[in-house]
């Protein structure tokens, strides 16, 4: 139960300081307790536990042979996959650090990303390879695996790199070495990576098992979204309960609903624009409301679900709904809006508790705080910062950056909020620029440095509209210099050159001005309060 101080807007619930099992030693405790339980699949394999700890542990010895030391970098870039999954836990087991990348970026910010994180080794997709080459990739990588089959390039075929790994065990790595390297652009538009460490994955298993329901050998999870992001966390959840995690390569609304719909999945992570898409394709299936197959837990994050979207939901998949919120910086589950909380209650400000984030999970420490970091009075809005096992080591080679966002010990998630009479946290706004389009991040510096570039801009600003499939619609506006004519489908094309697909603007206004202070800088605040008129809450 949550515990808050009648003085400050500060929840803690339950926290208790039992230490996270750190990632390498779920992976190796899975892989010997499940031995004989199914563990992944894709659409061409299956693997056992045991099988996959054989498998994971040869790739961490086929990094070490070809000189990975401990704490190395490596990126990988491809769909979700046994063989990401197998990787990605090998190098964990080798105290290697995983970059995943998504293969819908453009090449221009891969290369951007992987010059950051100063990279040892990738594992690449060879599809994707053959199509868009190794330019990317930054000249001091030793090695490139192919995942996927197909044509090697001159490179290692994973098949090979595998075999030629040992079954021998490593010495597992500790609980403060970082396990993965998350990429979220900053304001500036210079990559940041966020340090994830062993104990911080374990965090979040911990903590997400305590707040979910009961998971273990029977569950079966469905993975469409990529697993370098929020359902790999699921997955990881699920390794832990020794679960079967099943992977799709993309998200296809009637693949899930027939998967669903099948009987075997029980555990279905969404974000919530594959949740709008899904229920699409149920209604045109003509699928009354109902229980849909064996789906027991639909876990989902990522941005902010309309409360109208949440109620069909629900009627599908009823108790089944249940919502995570966290960061980069600070990995879920921050908070929880439970299943049974999924109500159309409504709180002293006139807000649905189903466009909560819901209330503070065990092991956790929320607080609002003011513009100078002081902690305010419940029901007053404020920067949501958070507290424990769960934050973040800090930005990698960015001290400046982590001295901001990591003070005196907590983590500042540039959302703004405020914890109601009943300890609901209220998503309100966000005092970053950061947009969040069908649950990926995207800072605007990005898409206004693309357009920039084009002859006859004279400013760009670009903010997030309303937008009820994809959360947030990215939209740009744009001033021109006189003479020159622009039109809004060459921004859009320009943009399709230069950026990941998820990042091109969905809308391109022009302007003759954009609003600015007194001392010139644009007011962004003004555009976005034009688009999201009317809406209680603004993310």
């Amino acid at each position: 139960m949550a515990v808050a101080d009648a003085r400050l807007g500060t929840v803690a619930a339950r926290v208790i300081r039992m230490p996270p099992v750190p990632l390498a030693h779920v992976y190796a405790r899975a892989h010997q307790d499940h031995a004989s339980r199914p563990a992944i699949r894709d659409g061409t394999r299956q693997l056992n536990y045991g099988e996959l700890g054989t498998r994971a542990r040869r790739v961490a010895r086929a990094f070490r042979s070809l000189g990975a030391e401990p704490g190395d970098r490596v990126v990988i870039l491809s769909p979700n996959s046994c063989e990401w999954a197998e990787a990605y836990q090998g190098l964990a087991l080798g105290g290697h650090v995983r970059v995943g990348l998504l293969p819908r970026l453009h090449p221009a910010e891969l290369a951007q990303i992987a010059a950051d994180a100063d990279p040892s080794f990738a594992l690449v997709d060879g599809a994707w390879l053959a199509e868009h080459g190794t330019a990317w990739i930054p000249p001091q990588v030793k090695e490139i695996v192919v995942l996927g089959g197909g044509e090697p390039h001159g490179r290692i075929p994973y098949e090979e790199f595998v075999a030629s790994g040992t079954d021998d065990e490593l010495p597992l790595p500790d609980a403060e070495d970082d396990a993965w390297l998350l990429y979220t652009s900053g304001s500036t538009g210079r990559p940041k990576g966020v340090r994830v460490t062993h104990r911080t994955v374990g965090a979040l298993i911990r903590n997400a098992r305590e707040v979910l329901p009961a998971l273990g050998p029977g569950d079966a999870a469905l993975h469409t979204a990529p697993i370098s992001h929020f359902s790999g966390g699921i997955a990881d959840v699920v390794t832990a309960s020794g679960g079967l995690n099943v992977y799709e390569r993309a998200f296809d609304a009637a693949r899930v609903a027939d998967a669903a719909q099948g009987g075997e999945i029980s555990v279905l992570p969404l974000v919530p624009t594959m949740i709008t898409m899904l229920l699409e394709e149920l209604a045109t299936r003509g699928k009354p409301a109902g229980r849909v197959g064996n789906v027991r837990v639909l876990p989902y994050a990522g941005s902010a679900i309309q409360p109208d979207r949440a109620a069909k939901a629900r009627a599908y998949f009823g108790e089944a709904m249940q919502q995570l919120y966290g960061a980069s910086e600070a990995q879920l589950p921050i908070t929880t809006l439970l299943p049974g909380d999924h109500v159309e209650t409504t709180n002293e400000r006139g807000l649905p508790r189903l466009a909560s984030a819901g209330k503070v999970t065990p092991h956790v420490e929320v607080e609002i705080v003011d513009a100078d970091r002081r902690p305010v009075a419940p029901g007053t809005a404020g920067e949501i910062r958070t507290r424990g096992d769960h934050v973040s080591a800090g930005y990698w080679r960015q001290p400046e950056a982590t001295a901001e966002t990591f003070a005196d010990g907590w983590a500042h998630t540039g959302d703004v909020g405020y914890l109601d009479e009943n300890g609901f946290l209220f998503l309100l706004d966000r005092r970053k620029d950061m947009i969040i389009t069908g649950g990926f991040n995207v800072y605007p510096r990005e898409i206004e440095n693309v357009i920039s570039e084009l002859h006859g801009v004279r400013e760009v600003a670009v903010v997030g509209a309303p937008d009820d499939r994809w959360g947030e619609a990215i939209t740009a506006f744009v001033s021109t210099e006189p003479g020159p004519t622009l039109s809004p489908e060459g921004v859009l094309a320009h943009c399709r050159a230069h950026l990941g697909g998820y990042k091109v603007p969905k809308r391109v206004v022009f302007v003759d001005e954009l609003p600015k202070t007194g001392t010139g800088k644009i007011q962004k605040q003004l555009l976005r309060e034009k688009l999201w008129d009317g809406l209680q809450r603004r993310v």
